[in-house]
């Protein structure tokens, strides 16, 4: 499939480019195994899992207003099937593949940090967003 045009889409809201530092995006899948073991020779026996969740994670840029923040977490949260838990169908892109993995994700803590107010508005250092797949 490839990629197509975005990153991360959160139920249908594909995250704009503007709420996203490029450089620090990561979209990766890891590979977990069932019961793998050595054998006496020392060979390695794996059961690699087919379900394995996925994750991807990035910062905004700085300086982003409390106005676009809002903005940006008004949009992710329209699609939560769990507020309580920060649950989404998350579609993340996964280049490893060049293509995307969509799952059942939550978002891990958000932790803004204020750099600085103007014009009546906070504004942000980067903030670091997360989506980890069940």
């Amino acid at each position: 499939m490839g990629y197509q045009g975005y990153l991360v889409k959160v139920g249908e809201y594909k995250i704009p480019y503007k709420f996203i530092n490029s450089e620090t995006y990561v979209g990766q899948r890891a590979v977990l195994d069932l019961d793998s073991y050595r054998d006496a020779d020392g060979g390695l026996h794996r059961e690699a899992l087919s379900h394995v969740p996925c994750k991807a994670e990035f910062e905004t840029p700085p300086n982003l207003t409390s106005s676009e923040f809002a903005e940006l977490m008004d949009n992710i949260r329209s699609y939560y099937i769990d507020e309580l838990e920060r649950k989404a169908v998350v579609s993340v892109f996964i280049p490893e593949i060049n293509d995307y993995i969509t799952q059942k994700m939550y978002i891990p803590d958000i932790v803004p940090t204020i750099d600085s107010e103007l014009n009546g508005e906070l504004i942000y250092k980067p903030i670091r967003l997360g989506f980890v797949g069940y």
